[in-house]
């Protein structure tokens, strides 16, 4: 993935709005010790679609299907990069796992994702951001390599050394991974809890009873479909599933079902 084509998506937006764009810096690709590293770091596996928003010569969407099984697709404005990428995938013997598009990342369906590989300006993952939210599904992993989303809070920070010198990058790279966590915002009722809950990304606050007792909730937060709080002395974990949630709540050395349904 390459800074380089970030800027050449910023300066298309500011062309548009009939503004001077700045231009852009030289053509730069991720380290390959850095690419690998994003894979591992959202748990590629070979059941997984790696969608690369901004895929420049292919490199992230190729290591994903030579070295983790995976299949991936990678969207670029740059039409001369998505011929190269297609050329890197024939010679590396994957180009019956992945694709390549020409188009804009803002306007991409990124839907079928199961990880988003991401190095583009913060503008940019700005404008993205709510459709991560909303477009992909819950549990979908999301790495950005060196910029971080306002507001969210990633689920795991790492910061890595470059092995060897490469063209504008220093020799350390953080990297930011976010799953996005199931919509559990509202009213739900089951097993005599009765729960209001609000949601910031995967944060949670939830006020309610039990049996018709106020209880404190505390600890509470969504990853993905998995959901945890405590509240009254027990501890609950399950995961979410549509309109249910599913679990059991344990304390008082017992471990009991519960199932929530949202009520309306």
């Amino acid at each position: 993935m390459m800074r380089a084509a970030a800027w050449v998506l910023m300066a298309v937006a500011l062309l548009a709005r009939g503004e001077d764009a700045e231009p852009p810096p030289p053509f730069i690709t991720t380290p390959q010790d850095v690419v690998e590293h994003m894979l591992k770091l959202a748990g590629t596996t070979a059941a997984d679609l790696v969608v690369d928003l901004g895929s420049g010569d292919g490199r992230i969407v190729i290591a994903a299907a030579k070295k983790f099984g995976a299949h991936g697709l990678g969207i670029e404005l740059d039409g001369r990069l998505v011929e190269q990428s297609r050329a890197n995938a024939r010679r590396a013997g994957v180009a019956d796992r992945v694709s390549f598009v020409e188009g804009d990342v803002l306007q991409a369906d990124i839907s079928k994702a199961t990880v988003v590989t991401v190095y583009l300006l913060p503008s940019l993952i700005g404008k993205l951001q709510s459709r991560f939210i909303y477009e992909l599904r819950p549990g979908t992993r999301i790495v950005s390599h060196s910029f971080t989303m306002a507001g969210w809070k990633p689920d795991r920070v790492e910061t890595m050394h470059v092995s060897s010198p490469h063209p504008m990058q220093g020799d350390e790279s953080t990297l930011y991974l976010w799953v996005v966590p199931a919509e559990v915002r509202g009213a739900w009722r089951g097993g005599g809890w009765q729960l209001r809950i609000d949601q910031s990304y995967e944060d949670l606050s939830i006020e309610g009873s039990v049996g018709g007792r106020a209880v404190s909730f505390s600890g509470a937060r969504v990853r993905g479909n998995d959901i945890s709080w405590e509240a009254g002395g027990k501890r609950f974990r399950g995961r979410v599933a549509g309109a249910k949630i599913v679990g059991e709540v344990a304390g008082g050395g017992t471990t009991v079902p519960l199932v929530f349904e949202r009520s309306r």
